[in-house]
């Protein structure tokens, strides 16, 4: 065969798939983008979460089988549902329990409005002396030191939210604060901090805030080794309680907080004569989540050994216990249609991509990366044997414009053209083949969330496993983890942008004659 003649046939091939992808990126509708997510992410879902009156997990879990099921995909496993079998753990607030004693061992106060984060699974009971160390904080620069010449050891921590500077500025708590103050609690020994309410809080419902995700319960994979529990306990109560536990010496946490800001020097003591004990009861139960798993099958009898997957969390926040719904639109409403979309375009195609597509809706992301994680470990097509993992995750929000520089400690918003890209870079090959689909789509990538993120979502599993990956999203909003991220705040033809750039990824790597080259292995 002459040279002219192969450069022909070998432009009329290139030709012939590019007149394919471009086809197939047709059936990425805004439309169908929005029929999908008004069901996804409407109130009839109760917020897609565990433990809700109505099951609105097992109806999205359905309607991904059903949409999986009419457009004729392949089970991954029999009848679409990877079962997960999980552990829950839930506290029990009628049998949660703190008494007070005087020195003689005599009840003084009894209370039940306290709720704890983390701990063993089984019930928990704590009780000792008690000391209070104002905000309980250390600065480094000034040196201020709310424990100092304070004997923590075998102690219950009475500490207000916030800091001194926190107070003096007017600024809000936040948690990052408040775990650091448990860590230095723990390091001198401490029982449990109690946290209360600072006085002077701008905030007062913040420690509110906390309790429907402590109390909600947590989930683990049956059988998986207990995480480290942590030799204390961070607990939750009101000021009336930290007024409770003062009362004996005088004092009142609004009269302490004041002597603090005033002299700008801890006001921390033991607190005599009183005990503490607390109950933490919980219960446990076995239950059982869902993967939706759907393949289409590669078309060459070797590569379609091979696959590349995309996932997708499906599941949400559920409900706020007063008549709030957490929709989540864009968490992960948004990646969840998108998955949907995507297949769609590749079950269309009358030739098959070469290797397999699997396709993944991963269940109980919002309770610590389960479903992925025990896909990691009966994956469908063998690890060693997954090109790439391509997971979407709150792709439908856009700002106004694109942001000059990224902040990861605040919310980072994407623009109109702009896209963030997870990647742990193993694979150089499959970042240039991104940035040409980026370049044809007119997205503009990011990857400065990468190093904050890389364990935050369902890539962790892949990434932990040798798997090259790609997280899409288009970044955090005010409405994240809020009952306002509704379907009224998408950018649909951001998300179709989005999803396209996705399919025309796995189109080239499933495609290509060699297999993906990892040149930056996870080590």
């Amino acid at each position: 065969m002459n040279t002219k003649l192969l450069f022909t046939l070998l432009c009329v091939a290139v030709s012939i798939v590019a007149v394919a992808q471009k086809n197939e990126l047709q059936t990425i509708t805004e439309n169908d983008l929005r029929a999908h997510l008004e069901f996804i992410a409407g109130d009839n879902m109760r917020g897609r979460d565990f433990f809700t009156e109505t099951p609105g997990l097992d109806l999205a879990a359905d309607y991904l089988k059903a949409q999986c099921a009419k457009m004729g995909l392949t089970p991954g496993v029999e009848g679409y549902f990877q079962n997960v079998e999980l552990q829950a753990v839930t506290p029990d607030p009628d049998q949660t329990v703190l008494s007070l004693k005087d020195a003689n061992g005599n009840k003084s106060y009894q209370t039940k409005d306290i709720f704890s984060l983390g701990g063993p699974p089984k019930n928990d009971t704590i009780s000792g002396e008690v000391v209070f160390a104002g905000y309980g904080w250390y600065n480094e620069d000034t040196k201020y030191n709310d424990t100092k010449d304070l004997d923590l050891k075998g102690k219950i921590v009475l500490v207000m939210t916030r800091t001194l500077e926190q107070a003096k500025e007017g600024s809000g708590p936040d948690m990052d604060t408040e775990m650091k103050k448990m860590s230095r609690a723990m390091m001198g020994g401490a029982k449990a901090v109690l946290l209360v309410n600072d006085p002077m809080n701008p905030n007062p419902e913040y420690i509110e805030s906390i309790r429907k995700y402590a109390t909600g319960g947590s989930l683990t994979l049956k059988g998986a080794k207990s995480s480290l529990i942590l030799p204390i306990r961070l607990i939750f109560g009101t000021e009336e309680l930290g007024n409770k536990m003062l009362e004996g010496s005088g004092k009142t946490l609004a009269g302490l907080q004041q002597e603090i800001s005033k002299s700008e020097r801890p006001k921390s003591f033991a607190i005599n004569n009183l005990t503490t004990e607390i109950y933490l009861i919980k219960a446990n139960e076995s239950i059982v989540g869902k993967n939706v798993i759907a393949v289409v099958e590669g078309s060459d009898p070797e590569l379609k050994k091979e696959c590349i997957v995309f996932t997708a969390h499906y599941d949400h926040l559920g409900t706020d216990g007063e008549g709030g719904i957490y929709n989540g639109a864009d968490d992960n409403g948004s990646g969840t249609v998108a998955l949907l979309e995507i297949a769609e375009a590749f079950q269309s195609m009358k030739k098959k991509p070469k290797r397999s597509i699997v396709f993944a809706w991963v269940t109980g992301e919002e309770k610590g990366l389960l479903g992925s994680d025990y896909y990691s470990q009966h994956p469908v097509i063998p690890m060693e044997n997954t090109l790439v993992d391509i997971n979407l995750d709150m792709i439908g929000r856009s700002a106004e414009t694109e942001l000059d520089s990224v902040d990861v400690n605040s919310k980072s918003l994407a623009g109109p053209n702009g896209m963030y890209i997870i990647s742990g870079r193993q694979s150089s090959e499959l970042l240039d083949i991104s940035d040409e689909v980026c370049e044809d789509l007119g997205l503009v990538p990011s990857d400065e969330l990468t190093k904050a993120f890389l364990t935050r979502s369902d890539y962790y599993h892949f990434y932990k496993n040798g798997v090259p990956i790609l997280g899409l999203s288009t970044g955090l909003h005010d409405d994240y983890h809020e009952i306002t991220d509704e379907l009224d705040k998408i950018d649909y033809h951001k998300m179709k942008r989005v999803t396209q750039y996705a399919f025309s990824v796995a189109y080239k790597l499933a495609n290509q004659t060699k297999r993906l080259v990892v040149d930056k292995p996870v080590k």
